[in-house]
């Protein structure tokens, strides 16, 4: 992984304003993971997406972070069935026709 690939955990706690410790509950979930690089702290480019939007649900809905762990697993449930589903019906299709 390149470095560009990387942000610093503290800048994206001083910009989203969320404090350290919900970063590493949320590690501590299983829910994103943290490189460490010389005793640096960063988050993964690809993770930025789903970790904004759990910082959403925290901040603007004021869930905890047991809460925003319930809710992640929820939705990746939620995709994993949508993604089957889709399948399902691919197969379906095929067998229609």
């Amino acid at each position: 992984m390149e470095e560009n690939e990387l942000i610093p955990a503290d800048d994206f706690c001083s910009y989203h304003q969320v404090s350290w410790a919900f970063i590493t509950s949320l590690e501590d979930a299983g829910i994103i993971e943290i490189k460490r690089v010389e005793q640096q702290h960063f988050i993964q480019s690809e993770q930025l997406k789903e970790l904004e939007k759990l910082v959403r649900l925290h901040t603007e809905l004021e869930i905890n972070s047991e809460g925003i762990a319930a809710i992640a697993h929820l939705l990746q449930r939620m995709n994993e069935l949508h993604r089957e589903l889709l399948t399902v019906r691919q197969k379906l299709q095929f067998y229609e026709h």
